[in-house]
């Protein structure tokens, strides 16, 4: 008999995709009011299929507007792939040259002068946060010579990105006609945008001191789902928009685009995207003369739109389920695994009984798409254990089939990948024979003591639903025999 009692934490993840889950029909969520909708140009979808609205969520999304500032999504992501491809850095300094500064007032600015010099990663949060038009133009004299090149770096990528009904002139977003685009293009935009990391930081960022030139330099983010708007002598309470799952991008306001907005949030590992342009376009009770207090309702009507279509569509998606049910559904919550580094004369030959500590009648949410299209096409598991630093030769055999196990870094974190997976891997994760140059190893750094699975493919919310069934219970997985 093995006398102890050990919490299995990576196990969670085996519990939860030991079987193919059919979760209960959801409750049909109430109807949108999409009239309730401020703007009269918006749509929102999910970055993994953009151009398509979720429940039909969208209004004019093909019709033909004005970006006004959130043209700087695609001047940004052109300027940090232009850097990232052509071997340039984030920390080059970009000098400041007088055209980049020849703006008048009604202009949204980062604060430059001429002859300045800051890097480019400080222009980039100040193009992003504050709107900087100055910083806009600095960064594409910087990457191209000329903003009418940067121009046709921009209308090159919209191509490449199939945004077949938009055109750029500028790379700030300020009036022009044959500056245009559409929702829908702008949403395909967006969803391209997020997948690279350092546009995520930027736009992700509520405040930042750009200090790499001759003076420090405080941007705050425009976007109030971010950070509020701080209290003003003319504006004493400001409209707070705040929205937790929110992770950027950019907003913008012209008299001929209207007040705009592209937002995106995340929850458990979905990404939704919303677009709204043209907020006061024909509104005659808006009055752009009128006193910060009497005009602050209508900033705020674009972030509260968002954060409305964000939440209706994340409730939607939510399931909440009880334990009952999934086990129900054919969710195994006992089975046995075994040890290599067993003692000799354990009687049980070194196999322990797992059973999921946890009460039938504890309820989760969980976001069903996400969660369905990882069970059903993972196709790497990436799992992970502990050993000794440098050890050489490991290798694992998992299913009948082995595996070379690599080193991520000399601080004894190793791991191996299961490619083409299936639910069952998981299962057969836990059964893994480690050998050391051939020959099999009952050392301390098998996975009976150490091993973990990390992550499937590269979602995230694998793991996070782990930690969640491990927090719902006193206990995650014990050993009981």
């Amino acid at each position: 008999m093995i006398h102890f009692r050990k919490i299995l934490t990576g196990a969670l993840a085996s519990f939860l995709a030991a079987a193919s889950v059919a979760f209960p029909a959801p409750v049909k969520a109430d109807e949108f009011d999409i009239s309730t909708i401020y703007e009269p140009y918006f749509m929102v979808s999910d970055a993994d299929n953009p151009t398509v609205a979720l429940d039909g969520l969208e209004k004019d999304a093909d019709l033909r507007v004005f970006p006004a500032s959130t043209t700087k999504v695609l001047s940004c992501i052109v300027a940090i792939e232009q850097t990232e491809q052509n071997g340039k850095s984030f920390s080059d300094m970009v000098s400041v040259s007088a055209n980049a500064v020849d703006f008048g007032r009604g202009n949204s600015l980062m604060g430059l002068e001429e002859g300045d010099s800051y890097s480019l990663e400080d222009l980039l949060y100040g193009m992003m946060l504050p709107s900087g038009n100055d910083a806009a133009i600095a960064i594409a004299e910087h990457i191209a010579g000329s903003t009418k090149a940067f121009a046709a770096l921009m209308n090159a990528k919209a191509q490449q990105l199939g945004m077949t009904s938009s055109h750029f002139v500028t790379v700030h977003g300020k009036h022009n006609d044959d500056h245009y685009t559409t929702v829908r293009d702008m949403a395909k935009l967006t969803a391209y945008a997020l997948k690279n990391e350092m546009f995520c930081k930027i736009v992700s960022t509520a405040t930042y001191t750009a200090e790499s030139g001759p003076r420090a330099i405080e941007l705050v983010n425009s976007n109030r789902m971010l950070i509020d708007t701080p209290p003003t002598e003319k504006l004493q309470n400001p409209i707070s928009c705040l929205y937790e799952n929110c992770i950027g991008v950019k907003t913008g306001d012209t008299t001929q685009a209207g007040k705009c907005l592209i937002a995106a949030a995340r929850k458990e590992g979905i990404t939704l995207i919303a677009i709204l342009y043209g907020g006061t376009l024909g509104d005659s009770s808006y009055d752009a003369g009128a006193s910060d207090s009497r005009r602050d309702p209508y900033n705020a009507y674009r972030f509260q739109d968002a954060k409305r279509l964000f939440e209706y569509e994340f409730n939607k998606m939510e399931r909440s389920v009880t334990l009952q049910e999934l086990k129900q559904s054919g969710l195994q919550t006992e089975f046995e695994i075994r040890v290599p580094n067993a003692i000799i004369d354990d009687p049980n030959g070194g196999i322990l009984t797992v059973r999921a500590d946890l009460a039938d009648s504890m309820t989760m949410n969980l976001m069903e798409p996400k969660l369905r299209a990882i069970l059903d096409n993972a196709a790497t598991l990436q799992f992970y254990f502990m050993a000794p630093n440098g050890i050489e030769g490991l290798t694992v055999e998992i299913g009948g089939v082995e595996y070379t196990i690599h080193s991520t870094s000399t601080s004894g974190k190793y791991y191996v990948e299961i490619t083409q997976m299936s639910a069952g891997d998981f299962r057969k994760v836990l059964t893994a024979k480690f050998k050391l140059n051939g020959t099999e190893t009952g050392q301390a750094f098998s996975y009976s003591m150490n091993t973990y699975v990390s992550q499937v493919e590269n979602h995230a919310t694998f793991g996070s639903l782990a930690q969640r069934l491990y927090n719902y219970g006193k206990s995650a997985y014990n050993y009981v025999n």
